[in-house]
């Protein structure tokens, strides 16, 4: 940075210091502005913003202890170095000088080459402080760009991903939360027409590769997929294998889909899953009292090709009313402030005790969930189901 660039107050009373300072600054390239007395100081600092500040402290009006003070009230978050030049020559006195907001302290009569070498450990200062301020409004326009691109990619998922139900089924209950702006994780359901309310329902929950926007993405061609063959009454299997084939033909190597779906015929009393990689569904009775676990597990979505790929699905009978609870990573993972994972044995500890009357495990466990988690440390997306299964 070129001196010419940085100005310097120089506050005495007396003029032939300020001239002194002067005549030896200007030639060196420095801008030199002189102030008579500490509130002349202040004024001229709001005035005309200097770089750095050269301050006499017994001066009229005002000293400068308080013009120094008031300066530094003024900077707000900018750091603007102050040297006092002062004839109190005394530990004491340069103890309050800096105490009071000086950042050096030099006794007069000044020596000129010391403060010279003193202006140049500042200047390096001010300039790395200048870059700091260009870099700093960059990333702030940076930020406020990338911010209106995120809502404008959630906005835009969320159409993308839109059912044609506006209101989820009174049986689908979801708690998800965010590790980032937008989540990977994604939970769907498509109840059947022409069956009676809730006779027949298919549901997905979708856990991508990673998190935020890049993970949200994969699960566009998936939930359109999703909905297109639910609404076809496509079965389990197929879903799953047509949904593979699509990711696994767009989507990089090291992107795919942890997922569970899922299909309820409350009419037959029978509920078909197929996993993918996601952790073990569980069914439960009204008093909490553990069912079924759906042992079987396949590839993640998008993982492989078909002729590796398995559909196989899991089919049970039900002839009570039921809790189907299904549970993505973040579930597992999330940590508490020591580092530990909530993990299966969490999950398992919220499953032993029995539930009382009108609650569901859901409650149960999302709360469990957040007593336990640090909600400043967000390892996951986090995403919570429960489908309640009636006879």
């Amino acid at each position: 940075m070129n001196k010419k660039d940085i100005k310097i107050l120089v506050a005495d009373d007396t003029p032939v210091n300020v001239k002194i300072i002067q005549k030896f600054l200007e030639p060196r390239g420095f801008e030199v502005i002189s102030a008579v007395n500490g509130q002349d100081a202040v004024d001229k600092f709001s005035e005309e913003r200097p770089d750095i500040i050269l301050m006499d402290i017994m001066m009229p009006v005002k000293d400068g202890y308080e013009a120094t003070k008031e300066i530094k009230a003024l900077t707000g978050d900018d750091w603007v170095p102050l040297i006092f030049l002062s004839a109190k020559s005394t530990i004491e006195d340069q103890i309050i000088g800096i105490r009071t907001g000086g950042d050096d302290y030099l006794t007069k009569p000044v020596d000129l080459s010391l403060l010279e070498a003193k202006l140049e450990a500042m200047l390096r200062i001010v300039n790395m402080q200048r870059k700091l301020n260009v870099a700093t409004e960059k990333l702030k326009k940076f930020a406020g760009r990338a911010s209106v691109e995120i809502e404008l990619a959630k906005n835009l998922m969320d159409k993308m991903a839109e059912k044609k139900e506006s209101v989820e089924p009174e049986n689908f209950q979801l708690y998800a939360e965010a590790a980032e702006e937008i989540s990977g994780d994604m939970a769907l359901s498509y109840q059947c027409q022409g069956e009676g309310d809730s006779a027949k329902q298919y549901f997905m929950l979708a856990d991508a590769t990673g998190h935020g926007l890049t993970a949200a993405i994969s699960l566009v061609p998936l939930s359109q997929l999703f909905y297109h063959l639910a609404s076809m009454g496509e079965n389990i299997a197929d879903i799953a294998m047509q949904i593979n084939q699509r990711l696994h033909s767009i989507l990089p190597p090291d992107r795919f889909v942890a997922a569970t779906l899922g299909f309820v015929d409350q009419a037959q009393g029978t509920i078909e899953i197929w996993n993918g990689a996601n952790p073990i569904p569980v069914l439960l009775n009204t008093k909490g009292q553990v069912r079924h676990r759906f042992e079987l597990t396949s590839f993640c979505l998008g993982m492989v090709s078909d002729t590796v790929f398995s559909a196989k699905t899991e089919t049970i009978q039900y002839d009570e009313d039921c809790e189907l609870l299904f549970f993505s990573d973040g579930v597992i993972d999330a940590k508490n402030e020591n580092g530990e994972i909530f993990g299966n044995e969490g999950i398992n500890r919220s499953l032993a005790l029995p539930l009382q009357a009108n609650h569901i495990m859901f409650d149960r466990i999302k709360d469990d969930l957040n007593a336990f988690r640090d909600h400043d440390n967000k390892v996951d997306d986090i995403c919570l189901l429960s489908i309640k299964c009636r006879v």
